[in-house]
């Protein structure tokens, strides 16, 4: 008779039984290598979110895509290097109005946002951004690429990426041009790269636990609608979309007599010109941008605003003394490049963004529009907006609902 498997195989007596048979496992338990390359996740939407239209691994950070039609995208995935050597990123982004690359954090290049700190001398050319990056304890970079492009008819492809070089850290600094002094062990993307030995190693499309599990953070929170753009407090953005509402208190100016302005942003650290008389003094805020509650003023107006964001946006502005002379303006525009259709009616504003899998938003007011006398700055009045004359006090209150 047949006896168990682990006491049958330890016996050595020749025993003829099945679970001596060597052991086939299912192809899916086998040993498969691990995967190589970068993850390319491509949008039909410049708000990096909706629906996908390419998702794959990359073998290099080098994609070329159809740029007649708007879109956005991400490379990400992790590179494994080693001690003793400098790595260098030059990224291209092609005709992309939005472009930057973080590495392990780092911020090694960007375009459409802020530029890189110039003139500077050869000397520190290198600290406008962190790169090159030497290697600390971290031996498993994370890499995130995100690209946004409007589309042009003017080429029908284009492309984006980056170059990464590295050389022994003993050979110190690229030279001028982006160019390393000591020996180019390999370059990702554009031309024809080689297949160095510590290359075709180094790639992978999966990003560390860790990071991975912060992405997944970040995108739940940033979603709804939020005081996300750091500019101004007044200014409420619906993530992921990008859709923007402003809130303005328009008047002649601060002595009555010049020029009509808008109070388009209001920080607290500084303003733009002719913004002296204003003053901001900051209320409750809830950690997450879920709700918040300021006074704006000017020289003649005090107003409070006090909004509650999420996925549905509820908000009032409330006089609390003046405002004779002085408009509120509700202006819909969008942010970050994200493609929109702004349309105002009587007492709303619609926001549709361009491509598939966002969200639509309509904000009503709890009154039709309707202004003074006032001229608008021309740059409000080409925008689609609402007014509404705040003389005699009151309160104007929007919803998304």
């Amino acid at each position: 008779r047949t006896q168990p498997f682990d006491v049958v195989c330890m016996q050595r007596r020749r025993v003829v039984c099945w679970p001596c048979l060597p052991l086939i496992l299912p192809i899916s338990l086998a040993w498969q290598p691990p995967q190589r390359g970068f993850a390319l996740t491509l949008f039909n939407s410049t708000a990096v979110a909706g629906t996908i239209l390419r998702s794959e691994t990359v073998a290099l950070p080098n994609v070329t895509h159809d740029s007649r039609r708007p879109f956005s995208a991400t490379i990400t995935g992790t590179i494994s290097v080693e001690r003793d050597y400098l790595y260098n990123f030059s990224c291209f982004f092609g005709d992309a109005v939005l472009g930057y690359v973080h590495v392990d954090g780092h911020l090694v290049c960007q375009k459409g946002t802020n530029g890189a700190h110039g003139p500077t001398p050869p000397s520190v050319r290198s600290t406008e951004y962190d790169n090159p990056l030497p290697v600390l304890s971290s031996t498993a970079w994370p890499i995130r690429l995100v690209v946004v492009h409007l589309g042009s008819d003017s080429r029908p492809t284009d492309s984006f990426g980056v170059r990464i070089t590295r050389a022994p850290e003993r050979g110190g600094r690229p030279a001028r041009g982006g160019e390393w002094g000591g020996k180019v062990e390999a370059r990702l993307g554009g031309g024809t790269p080689r297949k160095e030995a510590w290359l075709e190693g180094a790639l992978s499309p999966a990003l560390p636990e860790a990071e991975a599990q912060r992405d997944a953070m970040q995108a739940r929170l940033s979603s709804g609608w939020a005081p996300w753009y750091d500019m101004s407090y007044t200014r409420l953005v619906r993530l992921p979309e990008g859709s923007a509402l402003a809130l303005m208190l328009c008047d002649s100016g601060a002595s009555g007599a010049d020029a009509p302005r808008c109070l388009e942003e209001a920080r607290v650290d500084w303003g733009p010109g002719g913004q002296g008389d204003v003053t901001i003094r900051l209320g409750a805020h809830a950690y997450d941008r879920s709700y918040l509650q300021l006074y704006l003023a000017t020289a003649t107006c005090n107003v409070s605003i006090e909004v509650g964001g999420g996925d549905e946006l509820l908000a009032i502005v409330e006089v609390v003394a003046g405002c004779d002379g002085t408009e509120l303006v509700l202006a819909g525009s969008s942010v970050w490049y994200r493609v929109h259709e702004v349309s105002a009616a009587a007492q709303t504003l619609s926001f549709t963004p361009i491509g598939d899998g966002l969200r639509s938003s309509v904000v009503h007011a709890t009154q039709p529009s309707k202004g003074s006398a006032l001229l608008l700055p021309r740059r409000v009045e080409a925008l689609p907006h609402l007014r509404f004359d705040l003389a005699g006090g009151g309160s104007v209150g929007f919803s998304s609902k």
